[in-house]
């Protein structure tokens, strides 16, 4: 029993230093952006165009700029955040798995950064677009520069954790939790799903919706690929092991 709890004591502490250096890199970033906040602000500011932002309170554009900063930070160490966390649960892999952990580290961080910049790129400025086609001479649109920020802050960040989607299914698929035959008989089940999450994840627009669905159905149909890709590849190994 003092051997087990003795084991806990080690991993809760392990844990610890994993998170406290996660914390200190994300502060140290997160500060190097603060003092280029001139320039993230234009950079987050940039899909807006030639729209005028405004803030609406004395501190409203300090703690924006510092949620911009933070947001930068997340952002950035992100593939550090990653490593320490395949880093934390790697002492209970085996080798072959452990040998496969650092490229899935490489492969998600990847696709945190491909979501976001599609979102940036693409998503953002059709949201925009979409939105300012609302105005008229009696009904100007004016953005509260902190409203403005958490609209991106939202589709960044979603968009960089649904890009996650095929490693998730992939991994499942792994742990056979999950099967091609399986995702290809529940496709309209997962449609509906990827709607559904879609409209959660998304401000309150159908536009915004359809824009983050639709790369969901796209992944969602690479993930049966990868999938199948899996399958194949384990079968052709169990049939060299068995000659």
């Amino acid at each position: 029993m003092s051997e087990l709890r003795m084991t806990l004591v080690e991993h809760l502490a392990e844990l610890r230093r994993r998170l406290i250096r996660v914390l200190l890199v994300l502060l140290a970033v997160s500060c190097v952006a603060y003092a280029y906040a001139e320039r993230t602000r234009a950079f987050f500011t940039r899909p807006a165009g030639s729209i005028n932002l405004c803030y609406l309170s004395p501190a409203e554009a300090l703690m924006t700029d510092i949620k911009i900063s933070f947001l930068v930070g997340l952002i950035v160490s992100a593939p550090y955040i990653l490593h320490q966390a395949w880093a934390f649960v790697a002492p209970g892999l085996s080798c072959s798995e452990r040998a496969r952990v650092w490229p899935l580290v490489l492969f998600s961080s990847v696709l945190f950064f491909l979501g976001v910049a599609f979102a940036y790129y693409a998503v953002l400025p059709l949201a925009l677009r979409f939105m300012l086609g609302f105005a008229t001479p009696n009904l100007l649109p004016l953005f509260s520069y902190s409203r403005y920020i958490s609209f991106v802050t939202s589709i960044l960040l979603s968009f960089g954790v649904i890009f996650q989607l095929p490693l998730g299914i992939f991994f499942l698929a792994h742990l056979g939790l999950v099967t091609y035959e399986g995702l290809r008989r529940q496709r309209k089940y997962a449609i509906l799903l990827i709607f559904v999450v879609a409209a959660v994840l998304t401000p309150p627009d159908v536009f915004s919706q359809v824009l983050m669905a639709v790369p969901m159905l796209a992944l969602y149909e690479v993930s049966i690929w990868l999938t199948r890709l899996s399958v194949v590849r384990r079968r052709r190994a169990g049939d060299e092991v068995d000659t």
